[in-house]
């Protein structure tokens, strides 16, 4: 089959799963398709069951991993049950180890296939949490709650700072030349905070945020807001989604370099949408980063008489009731995963044993003082150890992957925090 030819049938088969766009489908095939990065099965001269396999870094401009985002699962409902798509994984696992990717991931759309993709190797490693907003919530006021807690002359400067700044839709930019210096200035954005970032995040290149433009573009119910300063710069940029008139607007991705441009943001959203409610969804790295006690502003009813006045409350959040998984994780290089936590956590200090599966070597990990050795046991040192201090791959993913709220007693016994993996602006 030539590539032409699978990359028509490759598409055929995802238009006919995920009932996706003709335009929407063609834009990720366009940009992503490599034929050494897809799998497939053929029957009959037909596609039956395909992947795609998207190359990522993971870190910051000095410490990276590579991933392959796995995307576009589909089997023809004829051909499923048969064990097929194992196959593929097993295959793409094995070419993505092959060709150094510390880990394979993806995002299940529900729990049935979390469960499927769990019993496949995988594990849950991605979490967000949604912040729920009224219609007539305003967060003009609730900046302005915020400012009440800093010392008067600087809370006049953010305020003087605030009423500078200038918002509106990519969408509605009528001038090329406009349209242009404000998309160049969201990408600018956009990397210029990734590259400083820490923790497990993904790094997009600048053909992956125009792509996401681009994918606004063609989503009749997306739009992207930004937030410039009085002196033309980009300073926040969000990405939303509103599938019909009854629907909330779904901030799907938020970037703001200051927390002024933030709020400046989200009510340039408000104002484009002023019946609907808003979730502004956040990873749950970002929530954690928060205190779980955060002062907002509560919203009050027009006809209320407290209209006009700024109310205070405390709002309550909890990682373990309100997280919910967004993508899962197969570890193909532990010691690529190891070194990047021991780079980036240079206080760590921690050995573990793991041996691979269907390994009969142990192999011992030791982080100290951000670098990692590795040490093959021979039998008689394997014997030396009770069969539960020795851990599989998945095991250790589940340790490194858990939720930032999860047991503490598990950073007590191995040393080993989360990591704090986030992902966003993916094509789902």
């Amino acid at each position: 089959m030539t590539e032409i030819e699978l990359k028509r049938k490759m598409k055929g088969l995802w238009v006919d799963t995920f009932h996706d766009s003709e335009d929407y489908v063609n834009l990720i095939f366009d940009t992503y398709f490599n034929p050494e990065l897809v799998e497939y099965d053929e029957q009959g001269g037909e596609v039956v069951s395909a992947l795609v396999g998207v190359p990522y870094e993971f870190g910051n401009s000095n410490c990276k991993v590579k991933a392959l985002y796995l995307c576009g699962l589909a089997t023809n409902p004829r051909y499923r049950s048969r064990g097929i798509m194992t196959r593929l994984l097993a295959r793409i696992n094995a070419k993505a180890r092959e060709a150094g990717y510390a880990f394979t991931f993806l995002m299940p759309a529900d729990s049935g296939l979390r469960l499927y993709y769990r019993d496949r190797g995988y594990v849950n490693a991605f979490y967000r949490v949604i912040d729920n907003y009224t219609s007539i919530h305003d967060f003009n006021l609730e900046y302005e709650s915020l400012l009440m807690e800093q010392k008067e002359k600087v809370a006049e400067l953010k305020r003087r700072l605030y009423e500078s700044l200038r918002g509106g839709r990519l969408e509605a930019l009528t001038s090329d030349e406009e349209r242009n210096a404000v998309e160049n200035g969201i990408v600018d954005l956009i990397s210029e905070m990734e590259s400083g970032q820490r923790d497990l995040r993904i790094i997009h290149s600048e053909q992956d945020l125009r792509t996401a433009i681009a994918e606004n573009r063609i989503d009749k119910c997306g739009e992207i807001f930004y937030v410039v300063n009085p002196s033309g710069k980009v300073t926040a940029a969000a990405f939303t989604v509103r599938k019909d008139k009854n629907s909330p607007v779904e901030v799907r991705r938020t970037y703001a370099s200051d927390t002024g441009s933030k709020f400046k943001l989200f009510q340039e959203v408000k104002r484009a949408y002023t019946d609907s409610s808003m979730q502004v969804y956040l990873s749950a790295v970002d929530m954690d980063r928060k205190a779980l006690w955060y002062r907002t502003y509560g919203s009050v009813m027009p006809e209320s008489s407290q209209t006009g006045n700024v109310s205070v409350t405390e709002r309550v959040y909890s990682l373990r009731a309100h997280t919910k998984v967004y993508g899962m994780v197969k570890i193909l290089s532990l010691y690529e995963i190891l070194k990047f936590m021991a780079e980036t956590s240079r206080d760590l200090k921690y050995s573990i044993l793991v041996r691979e599966q269907g390994a009969t070597e142990v192999m011992k990990y030791v982080v100290r003082n951000g670098k990692i050795s590795t040490h093959t046991l021979q039998e008689d040192e394997i014997g030396e150890h009770a069969a539960t201090d020795i851990m599989s791959v998945r095991d250790v993913a589940e340790i490194i992957f858990r939720r930032q709220d999860g047991d503490s007693i598990i950073t007590e016994a191995f040393g080993i925090p989360s990591i704090n993996a986030s992902i966003s602006l993916m094509l789902d």
